[in-house]
C-alpha cells in the first residue's frame, strides 16, 4: 500500500513540475563540483576527496533509493608563484531504486581554469566530459495475462523486447565566480549546464532524449565580529525541462581550535549545524565537524510533501566524509617552509 501511495504521489509531483531529482544530495555545498565543473579545486585546499552515502524512502518496503557519491579534486598552480590555477577531478554517482533495481551510474572528469582577476576576485570556466549508464532487472518486471497479439498469456511474463541497459556519453560546462572581502568573508556564484548532449534514454527504440539540466548556485562564508563564528548561507536551483528543484538555507560554524592561516601546518577544528528548505519537498537538518584536515557530517530530510503519506515524513538520511589536503607552502625564495 505504501508503495502505491509513493508512486501516486511521485507522479503528481512530477506532473505539477514541482520536483526533480538529478544528482541531488542534501550536502551539495560540501562538493559543488558534482553540479558545476567550473567549481573544481576552487577551495582553499589543494586537493580533496569527498564521499557521500544517501538512503531515501527508508519506510517504504522494496522501494527505497540509495545513492553513493565519490568526488576527487586536484589543484595545479599555473607557475610557482602564480595566482591562476588549473583544476581537475573525477565525479562519480551511483544510485539504485525500486523493485526492478533501476540503477543509474554517472562518471565525469571535470576540469577548469581559474583566473585571479585581482587579489579579491577569481573567475573559473570548466568543462566536464563523461558517460551516463542505466540498467534495470527485467526479470522483476512482469505482467499477468499479458496480450501476445492473439490471446493472453496464462502466466506472468517479462517484456523482453525492451533493453535491460544502455550507456552513452555525457557533457557539461559551467562558470564560477568568487569574491573575498578584507575581513576574509567569501562569496560565490555559479552557473552550469549539464547533459549538453541530450542523450537518449535508450531502454527502447522509441526512447525520449534527456532534458538539459541547468544549475544555479550561490552562497557565502561570512566572518562575523567574533572570528570563531561564521554564517554560511547557500542556495541551489535546478531546472530540467518542465521540472525544477530549489533548496536554500544557512549553516553556522563555530571554531573550537583556530589553525594557522598562512602555513596550514596547524589545522583548525570546528563544528557546524544548519537547516535548509527544499521547495515543496522537505526540511533538511545538518550537523558536521572538522577535525584538522577531515570533515564529516550527517543530514536528515524531514519530508512534508504528498510523499509523506508513504514515507511517514522520513525523507532521507545522509552521511558524508571529506579530506582536505594542502601542498607545502613556499617562501618568497621558492623554498619549502
Amino acid at each position: 500500500m505504501k508503495r502505491m501511495i509513493l508512486f501516486s504521489a511521485t507522479a503528481l509531483c512530477f506532473l505539477q513540475a514541482s520536483a526533480q531529482q538529478d544528482k541531488n544530495i542534501s550536502a551539495w555545498y560540501q562538493s559543488q563540483v558534482l553540479y558545476n565543473p567550473a567549481a573544481v579545486a576552487t577551495g582553499a585546499e589543494d586537493y580533496s576527496i569527498f564521499t557521500n552515502y544517501r538512503s531515501q524512502w527508508l519506510t517504504v518496503p522494496e522501494a527505497g533509493m540509495r545513492t553513493n557519491t565519490l568526488n576527487a579534486e586536484f589543484k595545479i598552480r599555473d607557475g610557482v608563484m602564480g595566482r591562476n590555477s588549473f583544476g581537475v577531478g573525477i565525479a562519480a554517482v551511483n544510485d539504485q531504486t525500486g523493485d526492478a533495481s533501476l540503477m543509474t551510474t554517472s562518471v565525469s572528469i571535470p576540469f577548469n581554469y581559474t583566473i585571479a582577476l585581482d587579489r579579491n576576485n577569481k573567475f573559473s570556466v570548466g568543462l566536464s566530459p563523461g558517460f551516463y549508464q542505466q540498467s534495470v532487472n527485467r526479470g522483476n518486471q512482469t505482467w499477468e495475462n499479458e496480450w501476445n497479439g492473439i490471446g493472453f498469456f496464462s502466466s506472468p511474463n517479462t517484456e523482453l523486447s525492451l533493453n535491460s541497459s544502455y550507456a552513452t556519453i555525457d557533457l557539461g560546462t559551467g562558470l564560477y565566480y568568487q569574491h573575498t572581502t578584507r575581513n576574509k568573508s567569501t562569496f560565490y556564484a555559479g552557473y552550469a549546464l549539464n547533459h549538453l548532449t541530450r542523450q537518449k534514454i535508450a531502454f527502447s527504440f522509441g526512447g525520449d532524449k534527456m532534458y538539459m539540466n541547468m544549475v544555479v548556485q550561490a552562497g557565502a562564508d561570512i566572518t562575523t565580529k567574533r572570528r570563531d563564528f561564521h554564517v554560511q548561507p547557500s542556495l541551489i536551483y535546478f531546472r530540467t525541462g518542465p521540472t525544477y528543484n530549489f533548496t536554500a538555507g544557512v549553516s553556522f560554524e563555530h571554531t573550537i581550535k583556530e589553525g594557522s592561516e598562512i602555513t596550514n601546518i596547524n589545522k583548525s577544528n570546528n563544528v557546524t549545524y544548519g537547516v535548509y528548505y527544499r521547495h515543496n519537498d522537505a526540511v533538511v537538518a545538518t550537523v558536521g565537524m572538522k577535525i584538522k584536515a577531515i570533515k564529516f557530517g550527517l543530514a536528515f530530510d524531514a519530508n512534508y510533501s504528498r510523499l509523506s503519506q508513504a514515507t511517514s515524513s522520513v525523507g532521507a538520511v545522509e552521511i558524508y566524509f571529506k579530506s582536505l589536503l594542502y601542498y607545502k607552502k613556499m617562501n618568497h625564495r621558492g623554498r619549502l617552509k
